[in-house]
């Protein structure tokens, strides 16, 4: 079984390394996600985990408890509040103290893996800074992704769906193929488009259509 609570530490440490890279302009660059931009994807991840719960109980509050909305209004307004520097000041903390304070204290190491390669695509895709995601890190991803419900809803577009990955040993599920890349496949089931047109077999109609709804 793969080493989850490991596998996301280290792929915090390899969002820590990218953003570091990046200028004024791209932290402002619209991500994947409706209506965030690069330092918001950052700051969600940076609330979730260093944000005590009582604290996070409280803002949530503000929203009557939809996490999806409370959590989008409070990464973006942590994003607009602070800069680069200061976001990544305590960003970093959480791969290197391997913090886990807050409403991460209810995720579980898989679900939060998943959450951490998807969003570092999110990120990159719109930049146009392709990279290959660690193998180990995307095989145990592409695992979690079929079997969760949730906000996520991966299951819900995976079923009845042949899943298989060409560029590394993973497959899933019977029924009409989807074959493609990986990470591909990993952001189709976590419902980005993007992604589609890098898929093929007769299950990628069916795949799109469940994006689409």
């Amino acid at each position: 079984m793969p080493d989850y609570d490991r596998l996301r530490y280290d792929e915090l440490t390899s969002i820590s390394e990218f953003c570091h890279q990046l200028s004024d302009e791209q932290w402002n660059h619209e991500s994947l996600c409706t209506g965030w931009r690069v330092r918001d994807v950052v700051s969600h991840m940076t609330v979730g985990y260093t944000t005590p719960m009582f604290s996070m109980i409280g803002m949530l509050a503000k929203y009557r408890f939809n996490v999806p909305k409370g959590s989008a209004a409070v990464s973006a307004a942590f994003g607009s509040e602070h800069t680069p520097a200061q976001i990544l000041a305590v960003f970093d903390t959480i791969p290197a103290e391997q913090l886990r304070k807050g409403i991460t204290r209810f995720i579980t190491a898989k679900e939060g893996l998943l959450d951490h390669v998807v969003h570092h695509q999110d990120m990159r895709r719109p930049l146009g800074l392709a990279r290959n995601v660690p193998e180990d890190r995307l095989v145990a991803a592409l695992g979690v992704a079929p079997r969760l419900a949730g906000f996520v809803g991966s299951k819900k577009r995976a079923a009845g769906l042949h899943l298989v990955a060409t560029d590394v040993d993973w497959s899933h599920g019977d029924g009409p193929e989807v074959r493609g890349p990986g990470e591909a496949i990993l952001l189709a089931l976590t419902g980005r488009a993007v992604a589609l047109d890098e898929l093929g077999g007769e299950g990628v109609a069916t795949l799109r259509s469940r994006i689409a709804a």
